[in-house]
């Protein structure tokens, strides 16, 4: 059972509610609203998505005159759930996280860590203004952090692998994740054969990432491949 702490959590976050059943609330998964009759994080999660995009679609948009494309490579980098859940295990948040009896090790998803960056957001910008739930977004997000990295298109980077081989094919299959709304799923096959599997909330993320995974995993290529 999570041990909630206010204070301890307002002192990591450098933000401290006015109303801390807000706060209580953006750490409040399904399974605990459900046993204890309370509301979850879910609708906070979902106003702090669109809160968190906006913030760093503006940083990126302040920043940088590049064209379109670029600027939602940056943005999707920036707010994808291995970045999010990264920043929420520095944090050492999910230790807080109020869940279920029967729950376990939830923590270890980085779909609930991203789902606590969100509701965070959210639960920071009604509580107060969009200018403090910035502050919070560009605290733990670093924008300019995307200019010293160079794109990688794992995609493509796939695709020149498997065109490499003769007779080889290349299939990606995307839906919508059925245990998990406006969470998408994407499956690599190669030669028929499944590969990786990844999630995001993003179509073309998801598959970016399953094709990151794909290339990580180089035995297992070089067998299917041969």
């Amino acid at each position: 059972m999570s041990q909630f702490d206010v204070k301890k959590i307002e002192k990591i976050i450098h933000y401290s509610f006015k109303n801390k059943d807000n706060l209580k609330t953006a750490f409040t998964h399904s399974s605990y609203a459900n046993q204890h009759m309370t509301e979850s994080y879910e609708r906070l999660e979902f106003l702090g998505d669109s809160i968190l995009n906006f913030i760093v679609a503006d940083e990126l948009f302040k920043l940088s005159g590049d064209e379109e494309g670029r600027l939602t490579k940056w943005r999707a980098r920036l707010v994808n759930s291995d970045n999010l859940s990264e920043i929420i295990d520095k944090l050492d948040l999910t230790k807080y996280i109020l869940v279920g009896d029967s729950i376990k090790n939830i923590g270890e998803l980085k779909s609930v860590k991203e789902d606590l960056f969100e509701s965070l957001t959210g639960a920071i910008y009604i509580d107060s203004s969009l200018d403090k739930a910035r502050r919070f977004v560009t605290r733990f997000i670093d924008v300019n952090s995307v200019f010293k990295k160079k794109d990688v298109d794992y995609k493509t980077l796939l695709q020149e692998k498997i065109q490499a081989k003769k007779g080889a094919n290349l299939v990606y299959f995307t839906y919508e994740d059925p245990l998990e709304k406006g969470r998408f799923c994407a499956e690599v096959y190669i030669n028929d054969v499944f590969v990786a599997r990844a999630y995001s909330k993003s179509k073309k993320t998801a598959q970016a990432e399953c094709a990151k995974l794909a290339l990580s995993d180089n035995k297992v290529l070089d067998k299917i491949l041969g």
